[in-house]
């Protein structure tokens, strides 16, 4: 297997392909703003390819710019090849290819109490506990969407420094008043999501 940075002709090719397949429309954000922060140097999208063929897996990373914290802004595995390890091998290749401490942290489909739903949510969110994903004690709401909040780490840090860092994330992207229309981090006990809405507003 091969990890390596997609080029922008390949991070194109993949957005119109596997991760539309992958992904709904609320939780895909435009190839226009991942293109604009890879140029910013915050965005690393990562590429699996088995003998330089073609691509077995995704992990779009979106990275703090100052501390080692990283956003899993984006993992797939094409629906033709799930269920092979695939995912988990590529979870253990990318955090092998940054330094040891490293914090990643990952947003992950909350549960909805509709069991038709919740059957791929919680076996999702069983995945990532078994590649050492730890589910961390708040939520976040994104446009609208509800998500359990999980972090791999050798050492994990307090649970209030990993919060601001994710914050910070998102505050170096987007001005404070559309952090504060969209982003919810923490989302509180009690607090539900913020109306649906998209990257584009």
């Amino acid at each position: 297997m091969n990890l390596d940075i997609m080029t922008p002709p390949a991070l194109r090719r993949a957005y119109e392909t596997d991760l539309r397949e992958a992904f709904p429309p609320s939780e895909l954000k435009p190839l226009a703003a991942m293109e604009g922060m890879r140029e910013r140097g915050i965005y690393e999208p990562l590429r699996l390819t088995e003998d330089g063929g073609e691509p077995v897996g995704y992990m779009l990373l979106w990275k703090h710019p100052e501390e080692p914290y990283v956003l899993v802004d984006y993992l797939c595995v094409p629906a033709r090849l799930r269920g092979r390890g695939v995912g988990g091998q590529l979870i253990a290749m990318v955090r092998q290819r940054y330094p040891a401490d490293t914090v990643f942290i990952g947003e992950s489909e909350a549960p909805t109490g509709d069991p038709a739903a919740d059957g791929i949510i919680l076996r999702r969110l069983a995945f990532y506990q078994r590649t050492g994903a730890v589910l961390l004690g708040y939520d976040t709401a994104l446009f609208g969407v509800h998500f359990k909040t999980i972090c791999w780490a050798e050492r994990l840090p307090d649970e209030g420094e990993i919060m601001r860092r994710h914050q910070e994330i998102y505050l170096r992207q987007f001005a404070r008043e559309k952090y504060d229309r969209f982003i919810q981090i923490p989302l509180l006990p009690g607090e539900q999501p913020r109306p649906l809405s998209d990257w584009t507003e």
